[in-house]
Parts: C-alpha cells; sequence; structure tokens
C-alpha cells in the first residue's frame, strides 16, 4: 500500500534565513570600535546582505560612519551605484575606481562575504594581511582567507542594527579627507572611461551598451548577469539605481542568465525580468526561448551580440603566436546570425538594435510585450572587456 503522508509547511522557513541569530555584544563593541577609529575604512558587502535583506541597515551605518562601500557582484543590491558612498563592484569582474578605493584602505570590513577568489581578485584586493573585520552568519567563514582583527558572528541586519544603536554620530564628520579622496578616485574612472560609456561608434560599443542601461531599468526590475564578458561588462559600466531594484549573477556557468531570467520571472511574475548575455552565451539554451513562448514566460533578454566569445581571444591570441590571426579568430568568432529572427520564428518578440539611440524604444516595447523577448543588441567584435587592476 502506498503511504499518506499529511505535508507539514513551516513558514518560517520560507524567509531567509529563517532564523535571525543574535550577536555577541562585546565581538559587535570590538568591530565597531576599529571600523570608527580607520582614517580610510571600506565597508565589502557580499550577497549575505541580499539574504538578509539588510541593505537599509548597511546604507545606513555607512551614512552614520562616512564610510564608502564597496559590492561583490553578488551583494550589488544592497547599495545603489549611484550612492554617494558606493564604490562599486570589487574583484576581478569589478569597477577600477572599487578595486583602488579597496586597496587604499586601511580597514576593510567585510560584511556577508566569503571573501573568495572572484570577489578579492584572487586575494590582492585587500592584500593578505591588511587590516580586517569580517561579519558573517556562517561561522566557518570567520577568517578563511583572511586574517581578522575582529570578528562578529550573526545574521547581518542583526549585526547592522546593533552596530547603528551603539555608533558614535561624529564619526562620519572626521572622514571628509577619506571620502574626498574616494569621490576624486570615482571621478578619475568616470573620466578615463566616459568617451567609450558614451560613444556613438557603430557597430556598439558594449560599454555604451551597459552604461545606457542603467536608466532604463524599471524601478522593481531584477537583472540577471551571465558570466565572462557580460559580468565584466555590467559590473564596471551598469549601476543600480533603485532599491528596488535586485541583481543576481552567474557563479561560473555562461549561459545561466537566459534560463535565470525564466525562472525569475516565474517567481515573481508581477516584476520586469531583464536577462543580459551574450551571443556565446545564449547558444547554450536557445532553444528554451520556444519553452518560455509555449509557456508565456514573459523575460527579456539582452544579447550582447558580437558573433564571437572574444574573451576567450587573449588566449587564443598566446596560443596562436601571441597576436590576432585567421587562425587563432577562428577559435572564437562565430557565423552572423540574426537572432532576433531566430526568436520571431520561436514565436517570441525578436527586436534588432544596430544603433544606441534605438535601445531604450526596443526595451520599452519589449516590456510591455505579453511574451517573451529577446533584442539582439549588435557590438564591436574587437572591444574586449578591461582586466582588473589590483
Amino acid at each position: 500500500e502506498t503511504g499518506v503522508l499529511d505535508a507539514i509547511v513551516e513558514p518560517e522557513f520560507a524567509a531567509v534565513p529563517p532564523f535571525r541569530p543574535r550577536p555577541d555584544d562585546d565581538a559587535v563593541r570590538a568591530a565597531l570600535t576599529l571600523l570608527q577609529a580607520a582614517v580610510r575604512p571600506v565597508i565589502v558587502a557580499g550577497g549575505g546582505i541580499r539574504w538578509s535583506g539588510a541593505a537599509g541597515e548597511l546604507v545606513a551605518l555607512a551614512e552614520d560612519l562616512g564610510v564608502p562601500v564597496a559590492t561583490s557582484a553578488n551583494g550589488r543590491a544592497s547599495i545603489a551605484g549611484t550612492h554617494r558612498l558606493s564604490a562599486g563592484v570589487v574583484g576581478t569582474y569589478s569597477r577600477e575606481c572599487a578595486n583602488e578605493i579597496v586597496n587604499r584602505a586601511d580597514l576593510v570590513c567585510f560584511i556577508g562575504t566569503q571573501t573568495g577568489g572572484m570577489t578579492t581578485h584572487f586575494w590582492a584586493v585587500p592584500t593578505i594581511g591588511t587590516p580586517a573585520i569580517q561579519i558573517d552568519i556562517e561561522p566557518v567563514t570567520l577568517g578563511r582567507n583572511y586574517p581578522l582583527q575582529a570578528r562578529v558572528l550573526g545574521d547581518a541586519r542583526m549585526v547592522l542594527s546593533r552596530m547603528r544603536e551603539l555608533a558614535d554620530p561624529a564619526t562620519a564628520s572626521s572622514r571628509s579627507q577619506w571620502l574626498a579622496e574616494v569621490d576624486d578616485l570615482k571621478a578619475s574612472w568616470r573620466a578615463r572611461h566616459n568617451s567609450v560609456m558614451t560613444s556613438d561608434d557603430l557597430p556598439i560599443r558594449p560599454e555604451r551598451l551597459c552604461a545606457d542601461l542603467t536608466s532604463m531599468m524599471p524601478d522593481d526590475a531584477i537583472v540577471l548577469v551571465d558570466t565572462g564578458h557580460a559580468g565584466m561588462w555590467m559590473s564596471q559600466y551598469f549601476d543600480l539605481t533603485q532599491p528596488g531594484q535586485d541583481y543576481l549573477r552567474s557563479c561560473g556557468h555562461l549561459g545561466w542568465s537566459f534560463s535565470a531570467g525564466i525562472g525569475a520571472k516565474c517567481a515573481v511574475p508581477g516584476r520586469p525580468v531583464i536577462a543580459f548575455t551574450g551571443d556565446a552565451g545564449l547558444y547554450y539554451h536557445l532553444g528554451e526561448i520556444e519553452t518560455a513562448v509555449r509557456w508565456n514566460i514573459n523575460s527579456v533578454t539582452i544579447v550582447n551580440d558580437n558573433c564571437g566569445g572574444n574573451q576567450s581571444k587573449r588566449g587564443f591570441d598566446r596560443a596562436y603566436g601571441g597576436e590576432s590571426t585567421p587562425r587563432s579568430r577562428r577559435m572564437w568568432t562565430y557565423a552572423d546570425v540574426d537572432l532576433a529572427r531566430l526568436a520571431t520564428d520561436m514565436g517570441a518578440l525578436g527586436i534588432r538594435v544596430d544603433k544606441p539611440g534605438d535601445l531604450r524604444p526596443s526595451l520599452e516595447r519589449a516590456l510591455e510585450a505579453d511574451r517573451p523577448a529577446v533584442i539582439d543588441v549588435r557590438t564591436d567584435i574587437n572591444v574586449t572587456a578591461p582586466l582588473a587592476v589590483s
């Protein structure tokens, strides 16, 4: 006989984390004392801030203490990229000024991050030995990769709330020189990259594509970003601007974002879902456009389509004599395929964008469509993402 089992639903486990352990007060005070005494402190916020729903507390503490905030790629929704204290994404797929700011800090406060290789550019940002403190809900994470001057075990929201209660409100006024230096580093980055972020070149430059998306995203958008060059372009040139926006990125598998967009739209059908990938990424799961059409899952996919997987260009050039040759290029270049037409033939809304000015109306049209949409943005194959600085 088949047993009949009663389903037991425990509502507390629908929240993340289901339990919020309170931190030890002495540990909180020790970390806060160091953070307030530092001359050039910086916070590195990871995905644990998003899981904990602690973004509001993080931003409030940073403002109370006058501390700039860099984020991991997973932690981008911790603070709007346009906030005056935002340093940008740090690590390997990063914004240059974020790495520069973290490496000039005299104290790094890690919150909700495992301090892995991508977030720290393989433990060079900051360098091992930089004074550090760490706050995390997982005890195994504390001090795993960096020696610590203080550590706090607890839920990020609970820890940050308690730090705010104990913080000296006069601390922020002592940070004017450090924050001015941070502003200079951010302004210098923007000045170096402004020409490509506003370029009218054809084919479209990926920097322009990602920079333009900043002002186009709905206030409650869920943005999903692939790994590889997609992640590098978006970490450098795209910003979240509203606390209601969210950002999730692939942690290793190329092609993830398109499928993840379908999943996100199923989970939260009332919010706009925009996936960002390249043609190399979309090819992994191209057939699932038909799946999205069949089930009317109306996510939007923006494709940085340069007819190639040019993240591999540097490696293949090295393998074939140290320079780009026809033989090396055949390893990472693709046939010119009209991806918008392919999407249309599968029943989706396919839109081809050849000029930068056509992106906004195309995204607006896609978001209003009652079916899946693929926006095929034709970009320059010869433009490669800048490498991380350390």
